[in-house]
């Protein structure tokens, strides 16, 4: 595909386009590990194989790339639309396998034909793979038919494998009781999240390096941008970034600036919808004005002649508010170049007088105003989070992080992620609510209105927040209000450790994991070097995960040695500010 910016840029062609082209998919870690599971499905011998995430993450591609590198023994049929009866679908699922059926042939006979032609595969020793893309739209009288049709087995496997692809609303939909039998024979789940700040300046590059780019057009406040209006959504990354190109070459610029993002955001998505009203914060406000007004009636009780002053100062706060303007319509990216007159520099004041960041910031639109101390306990104050003064770099907040693991760094300005891994302990970025916060455990470095914080310590009414080697207590109410949900934590790797291992696998890693698993489930025993991740060993992690509460899929990732970190005697920092 073209554009007419290709040449502009030099690109020999258009690097955001939004068709799952396998060659432009950026291997984030999680996509990295989406893939890892899609591969297991495949070489195990389950019936389901479950891949979800929220539109536009990858799902199509990631499943386009595992066509790439699927064994030449695996034929595969690929449903793109599932909104269809379930005889339909058997159809066209035949029509991929190229398996001959009858004209107006009913459900029994296309599954007769299916079941056949399987049979005659396993003979061939050959595997069948059915892929059903946009999954959640696939009634529930369909998916029971597909779960009669991996009903076909020997001793040893299920004749037909099905991955099923589709948005969160397909984890709802097998939820529901008269699908609990297909939910049980699910062997493989991975939920796709969202690119993080860093992996999105990563995606932008890599995919105008595909293109052919020798430099990058997208200024590092631009990023910041994007990854606020996109919250890390690649298939609205390549709308934007496509359409801020064009608005670049359109204005004779060189480079994207936040402005032609903001401008390009529009255009794409439409112009910004009004905010959903903030019933936390009305509630705030009703409540100030309430005692406001109670106690402006008992002074003038007591002293009228305040009653003036009183007035006049509650006067102006009325006026305040009354005062916010919207901001002025700006004009199209598209506006042809010819039309645009030379004007000043633009200059987006969001980013002037402070360092750009490098991680994700606040959205929330509705921020209430809170006093100075703000109590949510009688009798404890806590301290408003506009009085704190965070870091303004992420480093000089990890190196915090680092201090509650124990790891004083000479320089604390250079603590990276890279430089703890010298030590063994990685991070990870993921976006979270605080249930799921609870659950990893960990203090984490977290951004509040471009500043950088680490969050020690969490309960119901506060948090406890980090600088340097000061704490401040904090409302949760208050936090909620800053906080995207984004945030990094730090993890014990095992020794040589590199990427979630799973069957197959040798090396260090897999030694120690066998040694930690004999320690927690307390049964002594000598493991000597070179062990191979074989079934005994995924049967062990799939029912560590089980107790964890983890996806029991057999492979020891990110969240698994979390929480064999958490089963070991090794002290780990905790959420609740204790290291055990």
């Amino acid at each position: 595909m073209t554009s007419i910016y290709n040449d502009y840029f030099g690109l020999k062609e258009s690097p955001f386009s939004i068709a799952p082209n396998p060659q432009y998919l950026y291997m984030s870690d999680r996509h990295r590990e989406a893939l890892a599971h899609l591969l297991y499905g495949i070489q195990g011998d389950g019936a389901f194989i479950l891949l979800s995430g929220e539109v536009g993450t990858g799902k199509t591609t990631i499943c386009r790339c595992l066509l790439e590198q699927i064994p030449s023994q695996v034929d595969t049929a690929f449903i793109l639309n599932p909104k269809l009866t379930a005889g339909e679908l058997l159809a066209a699922a035949c029509d991929d396998l190229k398996i001959q059926y009858p004209k107006d042939a009913t459900i029994k006979v296309l599954t007769d034909c299916m079941n056949a032609y399987l049979l005659e595969a396993h003979a061939k020793d050959r595997r069948t793979v059915l892929i059903i893309d946009e999954a959640q739209n696939l009634s529930t009288e369909v998916l029971e038919q597909l779960r009669l049709l991996t009903n076909l087995e020997t001793n040893q496997r299920k004749l037909l494998q099905i991955i099923l692809l589709g948005q969160p609303e397909l984890l709802s939909l097998l939820a529901k009781p008269e699908l609990r039998q297909l939910s049980q024979r699910i062997t493989a789940r991975f939920h796709l999240d969202a690119l993080n700040r860093e992996e999105i300046s990563a995606y932008i590059k890599h995919r105008l390096t595909i293109a052919g780019a020798k430099g990058s057009f997208f200024s590092k406040p631009a990023v910041d941008r994007i990854y606020k209006i996109s919250q890390g959504i690649p298939r609205i990354i390549n709308l934007i970034c496509d359409r801020s190109l064009l608005g670049t070459y359109s204005e004779g610029e060189l480079q994207v600036t936040p402005k032609i993002v903001s401008k390009a955001a529009r255009e794409i998505l439409g112009g910004a919808s009004k905010p959903a009203m903030n019933w936390r914060a009305l509630a705030l406000g009703l409540g100030g004005g309430l005692a406001m007004l109670i106690a402006v009636v008992v002074l003038m009780l007591v002293n009228p002649s305040r009653e003036a002053a009183l007035t006049a100062s509650t006067g102006t706060l009325v006026d305040e508010a009354k005062s916010v303007e919207a901001a002025p319509q700006e004009q199209p990216v598209t506006q042809r170049a010819s039309e645009v007159t030379e004007k000043a520099p633009v200059i987006d004041q969001s980013f002037t007088g402070s360092e750009p960041q490098d991680q994700p910031t606040s959205l929330t639109l509705n921020q209430p105003l809170v006093n100075q101390i703000t109590e949510t306990e009688p009798g404890r104050p806590l301290t408003s989070l506009a009085l704190i003064q965070g870091h303004n770099r992420a480093g000089a907040a990890l190196n915090d992080l680092l201090g509650l693991w124990g790891v004083d760094f000479t320089d604390p300005e250079s603590a990276t992620c890279e430089l703890a891994e010298t030590i063994g302990l990685f991070c990870f970025s993921s976006i979270a609510g605080l249930n799921e916060m609870n659950d990893f455990d960990r203090p984490v470095v977290i951004n509040l209105n471009n500043q950088w914080f680490t969050l020690q310590s969490l309960t119901r009414e506060m948090a406890v927040l980090s600088v340097g080697g000061e704490r401040h207590e904090v409302a949760i109410s208050e936090l909620l209000d800053a906080w995207s949900g984004n945030f990094t934590l730090l993890w014990r790797a095992p020794p040589g450790y590199k990427a979630p291992i799973s069957l197959g696998d040798r090396g260090p890693a897999v030694d120690w994991l066998v040694n930690r698993l004999q320690v927690i489930n307390e049964r002594p025993g000598s493991t000597s070097p070179g062990y191979v991740f074989d079934g005994r060993l995924e049967s062990e992690v799939r029912q560590f995960q089980l107790v964890t509460g983890l996806t029991p899929d057999g492979i020891a990732g990110v969240k698994t040695w979390i929480k064999i970190n958490d089963a070991d005697d090794i002290p780990t920092p905790r959420l609740d500010g204790v290291r055990l």
